[in-house]
C-alpha cells in the first residue's frame, strides 16, 4: 500500500485503495451522507476539491457508500477504527462542518473557499 507523506489514512473501497486522508473524521463516515472530500487526497498528490463529489481512485464510483469505505492507518496496517460505531456500540460524533478549517478543523476560520484557520493559511502559504 502506498502512502503519501501528509496523509497517515489509506481509504480502501471494495478491497482497493480510493484515496488517502490528511485527517481521520469518524463522524465523515456515519451511514446515510455521501463522503466528505475536506481531507481526501487523490493518489496522484492532488487534493480533492472539498465541495465536489468524492471519486474513488481505483473504480471511478462517484460516491461510494461510506459503509463500502475502510480507513487503514497506513504506517501500521490497522483498520478498527470505526468498529464501534459501525456495531452501535458508540455514536457517530458530528460529520465535519463546511464552517471549519477543511485542514485542521477548527472553528476559528478565515474568508475564502476552501476555508482555512489562520494557522493552517500561513502554513499553506510557506509551501
Amino acid at each position: 500500500m502506498g502512502m503519501l507523506k501528509e496523509c497517515p489514512w489509506t481509504i480502501l473501497h471494495s478491497g482497493h485503495v480510493a484515496w488517502y486522508q490528511r485527517a481521520l473524521m469518524r463522524g465523515d463516515f456515519a451511514p446515510g451522507a455521501p463522503p466528505v472530500g475536506w481531507y481526501v487526497v487523490y493518489p496522484d498528490g492532488c487534493a480533492a476539491d472539498p465541495y465536489a463529489k468524492v471519486v474513488c481512485a481505483t473504480c471511478g464510483e462517484e460516491e461510494p457508500k461510506v459503509e463500502t469505505l475502510i480507513p487503514v492507518e497506513t504506517a501500521t496496517g490497522r483498520r478498527n477504527f470505526l468498529r464501534n460505531c459501525r456495531e452501535g456500540r458508540e455514536s457517530w460524533p458530528p460529520r465535519t462542518s463546511p464552517n471549519t478549517c477543511w485542514w485542521c478543523n477548527s472553528p476559528k476560520t478565515v474568508s475564502g473557499r476552501p476555508p482555512l484557520c489562520v494557522g493552517c493559511a500561513e502554513h499553506l502559504r510557506r509551501y
